[in-house]
């Protein structure tokens, strides 16, 4: 049976040919996260130590995948998209978790609140029994979920800023047949459980002067909001453009917070709209939120703006598409997809 190793964690496991990489990883808790487990979000990027010639050819959406990030084609493979072939694999330790800034690992933490944002929306925060628990505003957790055969893992963006060093929050939206997210939405305060991180490179750059762009959807507004808090907390002067997508009035959450960041922000302006809101109910703007793009950016913005983007992958490209017809460069536009 091939041996599937991973270095960064000094683990190895006997596997199937054949068995799907991603359930090895699980079973052998390999330290390698994963978040869509399709190939689109590229959180599982690794490489391969020994053995990638055994993983077979790079599929164009893997090539694509790892092409976004940068990464090298000969080197790196999405453990998600893989099978175990005929040899060993080795693998090394995840670009994700290759720039973080802390000791990473697996830690308890403890539920405080459960807070319902909408019918299908809830906000949990944590306290981390760990002193030193640093987040950078962006980045996101690995939760075990432990009531199964084995541990799934399932990832989930911080929506607080780094300056609280013992809690975080996140905003989860139950999916029906969610194992994970139904597994989030029935935790109540006093319940402990394992997570991971902080992991992943979509953060704030607070080096740059740039104007800012977030564009969100759904529960991808969680990393945005994170990064809106830290540059409160830091007064920043920094113009902060925000446009919020979601589909109908019940979905709507976070417009007391985001009102009250702009009342705190100055600098900070946010348009929330609807795809499919119905006229007689919604007096805000209606349509895509990459319409929003068309109404308030303009090519003389590509020189002075960096964007980060958070949702689903039509409106990441779509987005992207669009910035970059205006004359933003691919390396001003930062996303997150979730799936």
């Amino acid at each position: 049976m091939p041996k599937i190793s991973f270095q960064h964690v000094d683990k190895s496991i006997e596997a199937d040919e054949g068995e799907w990489m991603y359930e090895v990883v699980e079973r052998a808790e390999g330290g390698i996260p994963f978040a869509c487990k399709a190939g689109a979000c590229g959180t599982c990027a690794t490489p391969v130590v020994e053995g990638i010639d055994s993983l077979g050819k790079v599929s164009a959406r893997e090539a694509r995948t790892l092409t976004e990030l940068g990464l090298d084609l000969d080197t790196y493979r999405l453990p998600c998209l893989k099978d175990v072939g005929a040899s060993d694999v080795v693998w090394g330790r995840p670009h994700s978790a290759a720039d973080a800034d802390t000791e990473l690992g697996t830690h308890e933490v403890v539920v405080e609140s459960y807070r319902p944002l909408n019918l299908t929306v809830a906000e949990l925060r944590f306290f981390v029994d760990k002193a030193d628990f640093h987040a950078r505003p962006g980045q996101y957790m690995i939760f075990h979920i432990p009531d199964a055969p084995r541990t799934v893992r399932r990832s989930y963006s911080i929506s607080t800023p780094p300056s609280d060093t013992r809690h975080f929050e996140i905003c989860v939206r139950a999916v029906a047949g969610g194992y994970g997210s139904n597994y989030v939405h029935r935790l109540r305060p006093g319940e402990r459980l394992a997570v991971e991180g902080p992991y992943g490179d979509f953060v704030l750059d607070e080096a740059s002067e740039r104007d800012i762009i977030m564009i969100a959807t759904g529960t991808g507004i969680a990393p945005i909001k994170a990064m809106l808090m830290h540059l409160l907390d830091k007064r920043s002067k920094r113009r902060v453009r925000l446009f919020f997508g979601l589909r109908h009035e019940t979905d709507l959450f976070y417009t007391d917070l985001l009102r009250g960041l702009a009342a705190h922000y100055p600098a900070l302006e946010y348009w929330i709209t609807l795809s499919q809101a119905d006229p007689a109910r919604w007096a805000g703007p209606r349509g895509r939120v990459t319409d929003l793009i068309d109404t308030h950016v303009s090519a003389a913005d590509a020189a002075t703006s960096e964007v980060y983007l958070c949702g689903g992958r039509p409106m990441i490209e779509s987005s992207t598409a669009a910035l970059r017809a205006l004359g933003f460069s691919a390396d001003t536009i930062h996303y997150e997809r979730f799936f």
